[in-house]
Order: C-alpha cells, then sequence, then structure tokens
C-alpha cells in the first residue's frame, strides 16, 4: 500500500482555473472540485462581487502533496483567502493515484 494523502484546498473562485491546471502540473492525476461557502477569520464571503469560494480535493502521493502545498505557500498564501490541508487515506485501486 503507498502513503497517499487527499489533499484539500479552498480558496478564492477566481484561483480555480489556475489551481487546476497547477496541481496537474505537480503530478496529480485528477481533482473534485466545488462550490463552497463558509466562515472563517475574515468573516463571510458570500456575495456576488466578491465571489464565492471553491474547494479543490485531489488524492496524490505524499511527495507531490508536499510540492503542491509548497508552491500554493509560495505564490497563494500571502495575498489570497485560501486554506490548504491534507492527511492520509486508504484508497481502493490506488494505482490511479500515483
Amino acid at each position: 500500500m503507498n502513503n497517499l494523502q487527499l489533499l484539500t484546498i479552498i480558496a478564492e473562485e477566481s484561483l480555480t482555473s489556475l489551481l487546476e491546471k497547477e496541481i496537474i502540473a505537480f503530478g496529480a492525476k485528477g481533482y473534485t472540485a466545488s462550490n463552497v461557502s463558509g466562515k472563517g477569520l475574515h468573516n463571510l464571503r458570500d456575495n456576488q462581487w466578491e465571489g464565492e469560494n471553491i474547494k479543490l480535493e485531489t488524492i496524490t502521493s505524499e511527495e507531490n502533496c508536499q510540492l503542491i502545498l509548497n508552491h500554493l505557500e509560495k505564490k497563494y498564501f500571502e495575498r489570497y483567502a485560501m486554506i490548504a490541508f491534507y492527511h492520509p487515506v486508504h484508497v481502493i485501486r490506488n494505482q490511479q493515484f500515483i
């Protein structure tokens, strides 16, 4: 069994296409994207002018996960509303993700 990670990124909707391309470029085989809402330190983002939030999830190797997180930290964290987190997962048919 390989060490696979579920990486979750919650970010401003305007970053969707960039993030989708970048996580694939860093080795993820695919992703799931959805619109989400919620409240955090910067209050609720719930108006049309600000846009919505998106959640991108990918299952990838620990190495790819770290590459993606390092990239996000350098390029986005200080300038955009974004959070990213990961945890280990056990996947059936894990060959699809490595």
